[in-house]
C-alpha cells in the first residue's frame, strides 16, 4: 500500500514483504485459479489474496526472488518493496 509521512508525502511501497505480483488467471479450464494458488506457494510464494474463481480472476503473490511463472497465469502488476 502507498504509505504516508506526516507531511503528507506519498511514497511507493507494497504493504508485504519482498515483492507483490498480481496475476491474472487467464482460462479456468486450462489451470484453475486452485491449481494456480498450488503451483505459486510450490515456487515458494505467499498467496495473499484471492479474487474470484472463474477466468479473469487475480491472485495477489508475495515474496523475493524472479517473477512468478505459474502456468495459465499473466503478470499484470508488480509492486517492489
Amino acid at each position: 500500500m502507498a504509505q504516508a509521512n506526516p507531511n503528507a508525502a506519498v511514497r511507493a511501497a507494497n504493504g508485504f514483504v519482498g515483492t507483490t505480483h498480481i496475476l491474472e488467471v487467464d482460462d479456468v479450464t486450462a489451470v484453475t485459479v486452485e491449481e494456480a494458488c498450488l503451483e505459486a506457494q510450490n515456487e515458494g510464494f505467499v498467496v495473499v489474496a484471492v479474487e474470484g474463481l472463474t477466468s479473469g480472476s487475480h491472485i495477489a503473490v508475495q515474496g523475493a526472488g524472479a517473477t512468478p511463472s505459474i502456468s495459465g497465469t499473466t503478470v499484470i502488476a508488480t509492486f517492489d518493496a
